[in-house]
Order: structure tokens, then C-alpha cells, then sequence
């Protein structure tokens, strides 16, 4: 209780310290993201294996000593980097993956930002489609998930996936969830662990973005990665609510 006080109180500082000429209703919002990170970053049992500060488990790294937490899909990035060595030190100890939903990760980095003695705005990723396109080919994406709106094949349909997401970080949410099974298959088809940085997220989630599933140029057969840059019309809100539980 006490290690969750004065993590408390630092997070309070630093809303303090950066807060300065900023709204009251745009301070408090961050406040409540940030204690709802922290709630989160202890019910998941982050913990058992971090310390923060010099305070709380062994094994992983000190999460209060890194500032690289800027970014919430930077922290998604190295999470993703490390599944297969984070899953075997959770079957060590008996903790099950995280269940992470839509907006836990970036709850999770925001809070963890907030104890960032550099301090600093948030980083945030663009992304760019065509650089997505080259990653998605590059890493083997579509070796176990297909071609984009192509149905999947071993693993969800990407595409799908990805315009269901409401953002970058919501994707890479998805990514992580099913991260550990995604390692298993990736050794079963000889397919090497694919270490992404934070731009190549965004990039691969900004390329999946300009494929409009809606468009019946997808059911016709017709160039699905020539409309870069297209935006969503209002029609697609149909076929969302049809995909929206893609990859759950």
C-alpha cells in the first residue's frame, strides 16, 4: 500500500509540473488515464515481474528507470520484441498472459510515461502507408494472416482486423493480446519472430488503413492497394458492425 502511494503522489507530480497553462478539464482527464493505467498495470500482474522505481517484483526490467515511454505504441513495440521471453518467465512464476483490451496499453504507457523523470509530450507515429506496405511483405505478415480482407488463412484476416480498430494503439492492443499463440505458429512455419520498432507499427496499421473494405473493388477482384490515402466513407459503418469483433 505504501509503494502505491508514492507512485501515486509522482504521478500527481508530474500532472503538476506539465500541467501548467493546460485546461482544467484536459488536466483531470489526464489524471484519470493515469491512475486508470496504474490500476491496470497492477491488476495484470506487471508487478510480479517489474519494479518500478527500485519498488515491486524481479526478473523484468525497472519500468520507472526506462524513458522510453513516450509513445504508447513505442511500449507496444517493445513488449512485442520481448513476448517470447516475457511468456516463458510468466510460466515460471504461473501467471496467464494479459487479456489486454482496446485501450489498456495505452492507459498502461501513459501512466508509466507519467513517472518519466525527462517528462516530455507524448510521441505520436503518423505512419505511412507505403513504408507499411514494404513491412507488411517483408516480415511475413502474410504468411500466416494472407493477403488483407483475403479471409486469413492460418491467423485472422489483418485487414479486417486493423479497420475494425479505432487507432494504431487499439491494433497493436489486438497484436499483443494474441501474442504468445502467434509465437507458437510463427516456430511451427519456420517463420522468424518479427521485431517491429513503433514506426513500423503505425506504418502497417496506416497501409491496412487505405484498403477500404467496404469498396467493392475487394469483392470484384479489383487492385485492393491503389486507393493510398482514401478515406472511409459513411457507408462503411455497416460493414464494421459486421467485423467489429474480428480478432477478439
Amino acid at each position: 500500500m505504501r509503494v502505491f502511494t508514492i507512485f501515486t503522489a509522482l504521478a500527481a507530480f508530474f500532472l503538476i509540473l506539465t500541467s501548467i497553462g493546460v485546461p482544467q478539464d484536459q488536466r483531470e482527464a489526464l489524471q484519470e488515464k493515469i491512475q486508470l493505467g496504474q490500476r491496470l498495470y497492477q491488476s495484470y500482474g506487471c508487478a510480479d515481474c517489474h519494479k518500478i522505481l527500485g519498488k515491486g517484483g524481479k526478473g523484468g526490467p525497472d519500468l520507472g528507470r526506462v524513458t522510453l515511454w513516450a509513445s504508447p505504441l513505442l511500449g507496444a513495440a517493445v513488449m512485442w520484441n520481448h513476448v517470447k521471453i516475457m511468456e516463458l518467465a510468466m510460466k515460471d512464476r504461473f501467471l496467464q498472459w494479459p487479456e489486454f483490451k482496446r485501450g489498456d496499453i495505452t492507459l498502461i504507457f501513459t501512466y508509466l510515461h507519467s513517472l518519466n523523470p525527462q517528462r516530455g509530450g507524448i510521441h505520436l507515429y503518423p505512419g505511412e502507408a507505403p513504408l507499411g506496405r514494404e513491412t507488411f511483405s517483408e516480415v511475413g505478415c502474410q504468411t500466416c494472416h494472407g493477403e488483407p480482407f483475403g479471409g486469413g488463412h492460418i491467423g485472422s484476416d489483418l485487414g479486417k482486423i486493423a479497420w475494425a480498430s479505432k487507432n494504431k494503439e487499439e491494433f497493436a492492443t489486438r497484436m499483443l493480446r494474441h501474442a504468445p499463440p502467434m509465437v507458437a505458429m510463427a516456430q511451427k512455419v519456420g517463420l522468424a519472430w518479427p521485431n517491429l520498432t513503433g514506426h513500423q507499427m503505425a506504418n502497417i496499421f496506416a497501409y491496412l488503413q487505405t484498403l477500404d473494405y467496404a469498396n467493392p473493388l475487394f469483392h470484384e477482384g479489383g487492385d485492393k492497394t491503389s486507393r493510398r490515402g482514401a478515406k472511409r466513407s459513411g457507408g462503411n459503418e455497416t460493414a464494421r458492425s459486421v467485423i467489429n469483433n474480428a480478432g477478439k
